[in-house]
């Protein structure tokens, strides 16, 4: 196979300072004081790459991802190693990234193609392919700070996926886009991958890794952890993972148990609230069959969701329940201690009420949020939040939508005749 790009013993450090004054205090010692911190976003990172690869990079917030991405797309210079790469790059790296706000969009294809090493004849001739893609329409004559976020990424991906390059280099990017969007960029890197294109890309979505790469990377705490098949590197990931919601629960439980002694609950985050006060939530997890706090779950998985309302007045029969959304904002599931006939009886000022409901996850891979709430019977909201969890559903067989039936299937052969009743050949169940 042919090497398409080579990463060897790159590492990268920042300098850090506790103030801005102590930037300038050092570099008028001439190195005699040292005022800064050294923080390594690298540390000793080296892979290779074949013509045709598609190689996905995943790891928590902070570990790393970006800074590499940006290293081999050549907009950052590595404090040690080396990069080198066959052919041209395209990169789609944080949001507007190599667009000038000021420009109206045309401005900024022609800009980025001439970046690229294409002439405007050629940028000419590429051009209704770009606008067809991203078709935002009669905003690309318009000065690109006017985008929205779905503005950028569409023209930025339809400059980067258009020029043909010999590698794509996509940054989490892809994420912004709605729906349809994604599946035609997901469509269009299948091509280029036909075509030859090595693609790299950072994703946190494990079910885009699992369906495209035949490769992934591990990275965490600035190191590569591992490289090896999307399903192995994502077992670590999660472990990764769970570890982090170990430390996190074991905290937790600790601060439980000051909430218990002194009966205050730490406050819950959440993107929207509203509700007329009668009662506060005061606890809204989801936890997988080890009880765990839940993100990444296979599917299908057992899960348990724990709801707690504290009551500021009086109430009589009160309903707790929870409801589960996908990205789009699609339900998914809900349910209520109403709806499962489990009756909370007559909560008092000052009393917390706690339910746990139990599930199987039979859920379509997707990323999905929780709303939890307590209400009267007759739906008037006491508390109602949502976004309260979120969590993402992984899968080895694909499957669409979301729900996940979980079907069997069974075939059977028949041998035609003219004359006879076709007779079974053999038979098939999977």
């Amino acid at each position: 196979m042919t090497c398409a790009l080579r990463v060897q013993g790159v590492s990268k450090q920042y300098r850090t300072y506790a103030r801005p004054g102590d930037r300038l205090k050092e570099s008028l010692s001439r190195g005699r004081l040292r005022r800064h911190k050294e923080f390594w976003a690298l540390h000793d990172v080296s892979f290779e790459l074949n013509q045709g690869d598609i190689v996905g990079i995943i790891g928590p917030n902070g570990c790393g991802k970006s800074t590499l991405l940006q290293i081999i797309a050549g907009t950052l210079q590595p404090t040690h190693g080396d990069v080198w790469h066959q052919g041209r790059i395209s990169a789609l790296l944080e949001l507007g990234a190599g667009f000038d706000p000021e420009f109206t969009g045309v401005e900024n294809v022609y800009m980025n193609a001439s970046l690229l090493g294409f002439s405007r004849r050629e940028t000419d001739a590429l051009f209704p392919q770009i606008e067809r893609f991203a078709e935002i329409g009669d905003f690309l004559y318009q000065p690109v700070k006017t985008y929205s976020s779905g503005m950028y990424v569409r023209l930025a991906f339809a400059i980067a996926a258009s020029v043909e390059p010999d590698i794509l280099i996509i940054d989490e990017a892809l994420a912004v886009g709605d729906a349809v969007f994604q599946h035609r960029c997901l469509r269009r890197i299948k091509e280029l991958h036909e075509r030859g294109t090595t693609v790299l890309f950072v994703s946190h979505d494990t079910a885009a890794i699992r369906a495209l790469c035949s490769r992934a990377i591990l990275m965490n705490h600035g190191r590569m952890i591992c490289d090896g098949a999307p399903t192995d590197v994502l077992n670590q990931y999660q472990e990764i993972v769970m570890e982090r919601e170990r430390t996190y629960d074991a905290e937790s439980e600790a601060l439980d148990d000051a909430q218990t002694e002194t009966g205050k609950f730490e406050p819950l985050s959440f993107t929207y609230r509203h509700g007329n006060g009668s009662a506060e939530l005061v606890v809204a997890e989801l936890a997988d069959a080890n009880g765990r706090r839940a993100q990444i779950i296979e599917t299908g998985a057992p899960l348990t969701m724990r709801v707690a309302a504290r009551f500021n007045a009086d109430v009589e029969d009160p309903v707790i329940g929870f409801l589960i959304r996908n990205r789009h904002g699609i339900s998914a599931y809900g349910t209520n201690t109403h709806e499962l006939r489990l009756a909370l009886g007559h909560a008092r000022r000052g009393e917390v009420v706690e339910v746990t409901f139990a599930f199987t996850g039979w859920l379509g891979v997707d990323n999905y949020s929780i709303s939890c709430a307590v209400h009267s019977v007759d739906g008037e909201a006491y508390d109602w939040l949502d976004g309260v969890h979120f969590f993402s559903v992984t899968s080895l067989r694909v499957t669409e939508g979301i729900a996940n039936l979980n079907a069997t299937a069974s075939a059977r052969r028949l041998r035609s005749s003219q004359t006879h009743t076709p007779e079974l050949v053999d038979a098939i169940s999977v």
